[in-house]
């Protein structure tokens, strides 16, 4: 079984994180889907909007720890993996598509990245984010650092990463990191309906919108490793 699922209902693409025994912890493997997934939609002229979600009860919770801790040892693997995180970022940032994030759970690190470089982003609300690289000796996922300070504040992105500490959805909403907080169980349903929404509106008008909002992936330069 694909641990990156897409489908499609109608106009509404759905990507789903499928390591729910893994509450959808990022390996590297993964992460290929993930990227050939966002390139499919990307190429078809077909789809309207993209939800992101995952199966289980979590969202994303992060790097798979086997990553992790290899990133932390080996340098040659670190480049490797910030490459493929880089590449990720580009193709996420590059649909022309509405992205909707469908958050249940926790969306830690590479889930907090995810939701950070979606356009909508629909929490339930016992939903979770969180970046808590520097509790590993660290730097802050690289997504995470170039959104939230745009997204909230300097200040306050500052003492989320600072701290890694979790971000409870109603907090998320009042600080700017998400769209909406609905009921437990939910999100998925909240966000196919803006999807639904969105795909009956004009194509010009909803692809002009986007590029406005359109966050740029030449500015996460700076966050990747530099050479050692």
């Amino acid at each position: 079984m694909a641990e990156v699922e897409l489908t499609k209902e109608g106009p509404v693409a759905l990507i789903t994180l499928n390591r729910g025994a893994k509450r959808n912890a990022i390996s590297i493997a993964m992460q290929r889907e993930l990227v050939a997934a966002l390139e499919a939609v990307a190429g078809d002229a077909d789809v309207r909007a993209l939800i992101l979600t995952g199966a289980g009860s979590d969202f994303c919770v992060g790097g798979d720890r086997a990553v992790v801790e290899q990133i932390a040892a080996d340098a040659g693997f670190e480049a490797m993996a910030a490459a493929q995180h880089r590449r990720t970022a580009a193709v996420l940032f590059g649909l022309e598509v509405p992205v909707i994030a469908a958050i249940e759970g926790a969306a830690f690190g590479f889930g907090a990245e995810l939701a950070a470089g979606s356009d909508i982003v629909v929490m339930g609300d016992a939903a979770r984010l969180a970046d808590p690289h520097v509790r590993f000796g660290l730097p802050p996922a690289p997504i995470v650092a170039l959104a939230w300070p745009l997204m909230s504040s300097r200040l306050v992105a500052a003492e989320l990463v600072l701290t890694g500490r979790e971000v409870p959805a109603n907090e998320a909403l009042a600080l700017g990191l998400a769209s909406r907080v609905v009921p437990a169980g939910t999100a998925l349903a909240v966000a196919r309906t803006l999807a639904e929404t969105i795909a009956t509106l004009p194509v010009e008008g909803v692809a002009l919108a986007k590029r406005a909002i359109r966050l740029d992936v030449a500015d996460l330069d700076r966050f990747y490793p530099q050479p050692r």
